[in-house]
């Protein structure tokens, strides 16, 4: 058999990517007949049928799809490569485009990026050579935009959590990889004069939450109300859910006011917690969400070895290391 084209195998990803020949000739700057003629010939050396013809456009058969995984690779190292090579040619610094949520960003990211800035600015005055120092943009992004981000090559690399009541919230393929950075515990924030808070500065034992049980709660965004409803259905109750706000100052203003408890992560009262306030630690080892970097499975290059160990040794100063995840007992 004579060895795989890998200019066709990345016309295959895009076919399935665009879901039709003449959208993935478009995206190539190629013709369709050239499309075709690529995929007959790839078809005639595997001697199978690659792709199939669908209601709306065209469709991979499961070999068609899992050549198009490899092209997907080549055309991903590709991209990476003119990256690199752009850098090398500007005499720039390696360019990294991160995202992440609010509250990783405020903590781990923020003070990693001050740390690379700092390290740059070392190097400057030793005359280093520009090419071996990191620059790093960051923006704002919750984890499911932020893998849709770092998968279609927007971002190159996204700091995400994960629930572990919620096992499969995100979508995370074979095409990206998820390193783990920590545990980051959620706390239940309530009034330092109310009933559950005098009795944790009491005892400043872990809170159960069926203490809350006839509490009004003020949840986060769709994913963190849904770990709420998961974490109350586990201690045996329905939560009384009155306001719901990403917003976490307005979160302590509401819960200082009296409008209701509510769940925080940790990293979001190292930010700030008001005085009258007190984030309770749970006893429930699910009540915590883990946190890692995403980057695409192929990518290689050295800038994000680097953004990985920086962030690593950043999020040691903020994360747990562990966590057992009581799995059987999620439903």
């Amino acid at each position: 058999m004579a060895e795989l084209n890998p200019q066709s195998l990345v016309t295959l990803w895009q076919i399935e990517r665009c879901g039709s020949f003449s959208a993935a000739a478009k995206a190539l700057g190629w013709s369709q007949p050239a499309i075709s003629q690529q995929v007959k010939k790839l078809e005639s050396q595997c001697g199978m049928q690659l792709v199939t013809r669908a209601v709306r456009g065209v469709e991979l058969t499961p070999v068609g799809a899992m050549l198009a995984r490899h092209g997907e690779a080549i055309a991903d190292s590709l991209a990476q490569a003119q990256l690199q090579l752009n850098d090398y040619q500007r005499g720039s610094f390696a360019h990294l485009r991160i995202v992440a949520p609010p509250s990783i960003c405020s903590t781990i990211v923020a003070k990693t990026v001050v740390k690379i800035s700092m390290a740059n600015e070392a190097d400057e005055s030793n005359d280093t050579d520009r090419r071996d120092r990191l620059e790093v943009s960051l923006a704002q992004m919750e984890p499911p935009q932020a893998v849709e981000q770092v998968s279609s090559g927007e971002a190159d690399a996204a700091i995400i959590f994960r629930y572990g009541t919620l096992p499969h919230f995100l979508q995370i393929d074979e095409s990206l990889k998820f390193e783990p950075l920590g545990i980051d515990p959620l706390r239940l924030l309530v009034r330092r004069a109310s009933d559950i808070g005098r009795a944790y500065e009491k005892s400043h034992e872990a809170v159960d939450l069926t203490a809350a049980r006839g509490e009004h709660w003020i949840a986060g965004c769709a994913t963190c109300r849904a770990n709420l409803l998961k974490l109350a259905s586990r201690a045996g109750f329905k939560p009384d859910i009155r306001h719901a706000t990403d917003d976490y100052w307005a979160t302590q203003n509401l819960v200082e006011m009296g409008m209701g408890v509510s769940l925080v992560p940790t990293l979001d009262t190292k930010l700030h917690l008001q005085s009258d306030l007190v984030a309770c630690p749970i006893a429930d080892v699910n009540a915590s969400r883990q946190i890692g970097i995403l980057t695409r499975a192929n990518d290689t290059r050295d800038s994000l070895r680097r953004l990985r160990e920086e962030l690593t040794r950043t999020a040691r100063g903020y994360l747990k290391d562990h966590v057992t995840y009581e799995q059987p007992a999620l439903g």
